[in-house]
């Protein structure tokens, strides 16, 4: 089915955070700066937003989440539960970047992969680490819609050389779990244009 996503792109390095139209109300994928006013203007009368999904902590994906949290109330599910060390406290402080304000993770996903219906949908989540610990891709079946955050680009992968990264976990992890997907697959990625499973998997020199 053709299902309403809309995207917003902001903060300090120009994060795409999505705006999902469910069966329950909205659910947003990453919350960069500035995500928590659009999402106010793009939400019809009386609609709600219901839960954020976080692909990972980097403090360019969580600057507005905090404030999303305070104005909707919305659930905030995540491989892991927040923290400075996550979120890249010190090195946004080294770039001369604000702090992020503290969030809270009501929905601790854990490293295994899972199903879930959240808005009345019906979700798989892969954790997948290598660009960061707390790495996982949101996948709508039903819809053919994945958000892959910094996972997975248009002919490139997220970069690895943050604590904790691994180039070699982060292929495996997109090989094991997303280059299965039907190859039409909208690849909805946390920065730059979408592109599609099938076009990774014939072009993307990481992968291929």
């Amino acid at each position: 089915m053709s299902r309403k996503i809309q995207v917003y792109t902001g903060g300090s390095v120009g994060c795409n955070g999505y705006l999902i139209e469910a069966a329950d109300g909205y659910v947003a994928v990453d919350a960069p700066l500035g995500m928590a006013a659009w999402v106010a203007r793009q939400l019809p009368q009386g609609a709600k937003l219901t839960h954020l999904l976080l692909t990972h902590q980097h403090f360019d994906h969580v600057e507005g989440a905090a404030e999303l949290q305070r104005q909707t109330g919305c659930t905030i599910h995540a491989v892991a539960p927040y923290s400075r060390t996550l979120t890249l406290e010190e090195a946004a402080g080294a770039w001369g970047l604000p702090p992020v304000a503290p969030y809270t993770v009501d929905d601790v996903l854990g490293t295994a992969p899972r199903k879930a219906g959240w808005a009345g949908l019906e979700w798989q989540v892969f954790p997948i680490s290598g660009h960061a610990t707390d790495g996982a891709a949101y996948y709508l079946p039903g819809d053919d819609e994945l958000f892959v955050g910094d996972i997975l680009f248009a002919g490139s992968v997220g970069r690895t050389d943050f604590p904790g990264g691994s180039m070699s976990a982060l292929v495996r992890g997109i090989r094991e779990h997303l280059m299965p997907l039907p190859p039409h697959t909208t690849v909805n990625s946390g920065h730059g244009p979408a592109t599609t499973i099938g076009e990774e998997q014939l072009n993307n020199p990481y992968i291929c």
